[in-house]
C-alpha cells in the first residue's frame, strides 16, 4: 500500500488553491506514472458503473465498443504480450471491480463520444484519455448522454460546464478549475496563469478522479497481471 502524503501544487493568479480532496489518491498516481513512464506518453482508463449494479459481460462491453463492427473476444494476457494496435486489431483490456467495468487501452477509444454514449446505456461512464502530444480529455457519459468532456489544459471555470453536478466528486476537485480573472488583470499575470497550469499534474488528477467517484483503482500490479482482451475495427468503431 502506498502511504498518502499530502499534495501541492503551484500556485498562480486566476487558479484555485488549496487541498483538494483527492490529494491522496494524486499522490498514488503520481508515484504510479513515474514508476511506469511509458503511462504518462499516453493511456486511456475508463470506468462503467451500472445504474442496476449488475457488472455487464463480456459480450456486452465488446459489442458496445464495436458498436455495429466486427469484434474479436481474447484469452486474458499480459499487456506485453498483446500487439500494438492495428486498425483491424486495436485491443482494449477488460477487467472488473465488483459491478463496475474496467477498460484500459493506449489509444482513444473510450473517450470517442459515440463509444461513450453506447457504454453508458443504463450506466455512468468516466474516462482519462491523453497522448503524447498532451491531448487530453476527462469525459463523463450518462444514459446514453455524452454528458462532459474537459481538456486538462483549458479547463474553463465550473460554470462553463452544464452537467458538471452529474459529477460532483469532479465538482468537488476546485483546483481543478480556473477562477474568474480578476478585472485588473495584466498580460504579464495571464503569461504567469498559463505557466501555473502547466505545472498542475493533471494525469494524476484525472485518475484520482475516477478513483474517487468509482472506487476502483489503477495499480503497477494491474498493469502487470493478464487481462481479457476485446479487438475492434478502427475507426469503424467510433463512428
Amino acid at each position: 500500500m502506498i502511504s498518502a502524503i499530502r499534495s501541492r501544487r503551484a500556485k498562480g493568479p486566476g487558479l484555485n488553491t488549496g487541498q483538494p480532496p483527492t490529494a491522496d489518491l494524486r499522490e498514488h498516481y503520481r508515484r504510479l506514472i513515474s514508476s511506469t513512464q511509458w503511462l504518462g506518453v499516453g493511456m486511456c482508463w475508463t470506468a462503467v458503473v451500472p445504474d442496476d449494479g449488475r457488472a455487464l459481460t463480456l459480450d456486452h462491453v465488446a459489442a458496445r465498443l464495436a458498436g455495429n463492427t466486427p469484434y474479436r473476444l481474447h484469452e486474458p494476457a499480459p499487456l506485453d504480450a498483446i500487439g500494438p494496435p492495428e486498425r483491424d486489431a486495436y485491443p482494449v483490456l477488460v477487467d472488473q471491480c465488483g459491478s463496475t467495468t474496467l477498460l484500459f487501452e493506449w489509444g482513444y477509444l473510450g473517450a470517442s463520444p459515440a463509444v461513450l454514449r453506447r457504454l453508458s446505456e443504463g450506466a455512468r461512464v468516466y474516462s482519462a484519455w491523453w497522448n503524447v502530444n498532451a491531448s487530453n480529455l476527462l469525459s463523463f457519459a450518462a444514459g446514453g448522454e455524452h454528458v462532459l468532456a474537459i481538456d486538462a489544459l483549458f479547463p474553463g471555470q465550473q460554470e462553463d460546464h452544464a452537467g458538471l453536478a452529474r459529477w460532483p466528486e469532479l465538482q468537488a476537485m476546485t483546483d481543478f478549475f480556473a477562477e474568474p480573472p480578476p478585472e485588473d488583470l495584466d498580460e504579464d499575470e495571464d503569461e504567469d496563469d498559463l505557466d501555473a497550469r502547466a505545472d498542475y499534474d493533471w494525469r494524476a488528477a484525472f485518475l484520482a478522479v475516477i478513483d474517487r467517484t468509482t472506487g476502483a483503482r489503477l495499480t503497477g500490479e494491474w498493469l502487470e497481471q493478464p487481462h481479457p482482451y476485446v479487438t475492434v475495427r478502427m475507426p469503424d468503431a467510433i463512428r
